[in-house]
């Protein structure tokens, strides 16, 4: 099962998926700000499976409010 994990050694500690140093915000802004589906997804990463970017998409929207505002921390530094 994939995981979801922060390792302040890698991205600064932003969430990743396990194993792959891909950070959650990246499947995010992919899917709600490039248009892409899933699906579409995996093909920009293709060592992820679409579980992966499944679970990265639901770890986004249970912690949404905390990421919204570190992104708005970052526009506004």
């Amino acid at each position: 099962m994939t995981e979801i994990v922060r390792d302040p050694e890698h991205s600064n500690g932003a969430p990743t998926i396990e194993g792959t140093g891909v950070r959650v915000i990246d499947i995010a802004k992919a899917y709600e700000h490039s248009g892409y589906g899933p699906d579409e997804i995996v093909d920009l990463y293709p060592f992820l499976t679409l579980g992966d970017v499944h679970t990265a998409l639901a770890f986004y929207y249970d912690h949404i409010d905390e990421f919204r505002s570190s992104s708005s921390a970052s526009a506004s530094a």
